[in-house]
């Protein structure tokens, strides 16, 4: 496969682009600059989503992707379209055959719509939103086999991508699922696997009619039935955890910014709740201060009349206060009207029993002296005329706890002064914070969170459903000793077929894993510049090209950890990985790499320049800065394998990208 051509209108930053990425045999490299913000990235999205097609589900996605010179020129985006075309070449049946295939995305009725055509050497395959289902299924399906033929899709990743983040492919997992993905789909593994499943079905079909017991044949067809059936969901299984690691893998850098927004967000929405809560506390200390004012004044005369009162007359009702208590407590020493004439009488009544007295003694009048007497001594009342209600009521008006409303109210009225000058304030920072907010839709953390749940479930549902595979197979193979042994040749012959597409796939595997092994570690003892001459070997162990698993050793034995690798040695082994996937591979795609030297330093640089980008493949589109690839030194070095140049221009007044034939300044000899 060879990109053309890449044409834009209204994508992004790009009001038009036009752009010839054809190479010479002998000059594989297109080499465009820019600096950052200026286009290159977007230029690797058009091609990209030239491809693959754009997924635009809400007027607001459109409008987000739509160039914002265009839309504010024309006041608005009206009926004008963001199309995408790229024209390319890929083998059929070893004749190169021209491809142009052209995507258009509008708004009708506030609705995102699209089309796409595909002109294969002449032959039209259209279809879009409007087109009836089943002629859109059909001429779909034909695009997207063609593009799948050039470049899958789930590949697209390892020959189009932004070098800054190979790093995070180089993983133990990430890694892994790479070699397994190549090895089974871009080395042709697969149809091995298909021929081997076929044999054992036509196998199984022979085996079962040669069963001449009619309940043994019944059994032997129900296990190779759930054998078929426990296979394909092991399959689906399989998928469905190819699908979720690549998943994991295509989300994860978004994930964790999306994460970080939230955590963002999270801090944000507790300071808009906190000002929120100051505004509303002040509403409700304004409302209780109203209502404190109401209240005294319905209490004036007992809040502040009956305090003014008490403190003025305090000093005489202590004074009653006091009598009142000494009589009482002297009254309580002195005995009652009753107990005197009780008391008279039993005087009398003695002195009758005792004495001889010479007159007659009157009770009544002993009586009177004493309560005379009584009246006359210390404890006699002042104040007799006060009830007792009346002593309790001036000793609640002295003793009541009188605190100065005023005082209080006052400083809450100050405090309030003070809040409300600075209320404004708070409410227009809510408003800020409001603003501030990323809005960014958290469903793809919980998503992404699931995922990594439904992961660990599909690994071990696998090693349930191989298990309970290689069960079955143990129960089928018990009715071999019950299939008559006549000769037949050709189910003899049927019979070694299985084995046959095994043997042949594992030779094959080897032979493979060999080529890579031998391969990375000629390329990394030349590429990787910390680890260079020292490489001793490159193991790709496992015995099924489902089971890969990737190491690297240095020559005195030890293993040399992926992990401990850093930023820039991470990229230069997956680079040098995709390079040998590449030449090995059954596919022949472009090679696209976007900030090319990423994190690598200047040495590795040099090496990657003068080594790898040269003969990496048959067309390679390098998108670089000129702190990446200088105009000094670097251009130099890869000037004889650059076919074309150009240079990315920001229009800030115009806000879109334009192009010139050059790299920054500097044309190609020979051009």
């Amino acid at each position: 496969m060879k990109i053309k051509n890449i044409k834009a209108e209204n994508y992004k930053t790009y009001k038009t682009l036009d752009l010839n990425l054809d190479v010479e045999e002998e000059r594989p490299i297109i080499l465009i600059g820019g600096a950052n913000g200026c286009g290159k990235t977007t230029l690797f999205d058009a091609i990209y989503h030239a491809l693959y097609g754009l997924e635009i589900k809400t007027a607001k996605e459109f409008e987000e992707l739509f160039n914002a010179g265009v839309k504010n020129n024309n006041g608005g985006i009206g009926d004008s379209a963001i199309v995408l075309e790229i024209t390319f070449s890929g083998r059929v049946l070893s004749t190169e055959t021209p491809y142009k295939l052209k995507r258009t995305y509008k708004l009708i009725n506030g609705a995102p719509v699209f089309s796409v055509e595909l002109n294969m050497n002449g032959n039209k395959f259209v279809y879009g939103s409007a087109t009836p289902t089943s002629q859109r299924n059909e001429n779909e399906a034909v695009v997207n086999k063609i593009i799948a033929a050039n470049l899958p899709a789930e590949l697209s990743n390892y020959f189009l991508f932004d070098a800054m983040k190979t790093s995070d492919l180089v993983k133990e997992e990430q890694i892994n699922k790479l070699i397994m993905k190549n090895i089974n789909s871009v080395m042709g593994f697969n149809k091995y696997t298909s021929m081997m499943a076929a044999a054992d079905a036509l196998l199984a079909e022979r085996k079962a009619s040669k069963l001449e017991n009619g309940n043994q044949r019944k059994e032997y067809e129900e296990l190779q039935r759930k054998k078929v059936e426990a296979e394909q969901n092991l399959r689906q299984k399989r998928d469905d955890y190819a699908k979720a690691l690549q998943y994991a893998s295509d989300n994860k850098e978004q994930y964790e910014l999306v994460k970080q927004g939230r955590n963002a967000d999270d801090v944000t929405r507790d300071k808009i709740n906190q000002l929120q809560q100051s505004v509303a506390d002040f509403g409700n200390k304004e409302k209780n201060y109203r209502q404190d004012i109401d209240t005294l004044s319905k209490e004036l005369e007992l809040k502040v009349i009956f305090a003014k009162l008490a403190e003025v007359v305090r000093a005489e009702i202590e004074v009653i206060l006091h009598e009142k208590k000494r009589v009482s407590e002297n009254s309580n020493e002195s005995l009652s009207n009753d107990q005197i004439e009780k008391i008279t009488h039993d005087i009398v009544s003695f002195i009758g029993d005792h004495y001889q007295p010479n007159c007659e003694i009157s009770e009544s009048e002993i009586v009177k002296f004493v309560k005379s007497q009584m009246k006359k001594g210390e404890w006699e009342d002042k104040y007799s005329y006060l009830s007792d209600e009346d002593i309790e009521t001036l000793g609640k008006l002295i003793n009541s706890t009188y605190a100065n409303p005023l005082v209080q109210l006052d400083e809450t009225r100050n405090s309030l002064n003070s809040e409300v000058e600075v209320l404004p304030q708070r409410r227009a920072q809510i408003e800020e914070y409001r603003r501030a907010l990323l809005g960014n839709d958290y469903s793809l953390i919980e998503l992404y969170e699931h995922n990594d749940v439904h992961i660990k479930e599909l690994k071990a549902d696998i090693e349930n459903k191989e298990k309970e595979i290689a069960d079955i197979d143990k129960k089928i193979a018990t009715y071999d000793y019950d299939i008559p042994q006549v000769p037949d040749p050709q189910y003899d012959m049927l019979c070694k077929l299985p084995e046959f597409f095994k043997t042949l796939s594992h030779r094959l595997l080897m032979t493979k894993k060999a080529n890579i092994e031998r391969m990375m570690k000629e390329q990394l003892n030349i590429n990787l510049v910390i680890y260079a001459g020292v490489i001793g070997r490159v193991e790709l162990s496992g015995e099924k090209s489902d089971d890969i698993s990737f190491k690297i050793y240095h020559k005195n034995g030890n293993e040399i950890y992926l992990s401990q690798l850093n930023a820039g040695a991470k990229q230069t082994v997956m680079q040098v990985l995709l390079k040998v996937l590449y030449e090995l591979g059954d596919y022949d795609p472009p090679v696209m790499i976007d900030t090319v030297m990423g994190v690598l330093d200047k040495e590795s640089r040099e090496v990657i320049l003068e080594r790898y980008f040269p003969d990496l493949a048959h067309q390679t589109i390098l998108l670089s800065t000129d702190t990446e690839i200088t105009t000094e030194h670097d251009f130099k070095k890869i000037e004889a394998y650059v076919s074309k140049v150009y240079t990315l221009h920001r229009d800030k007044e115009a806000q879109c990208t334009t192009i010139s034939e050059d790299y920054f300044g500097l044309v190609t000899s020979e051009m």
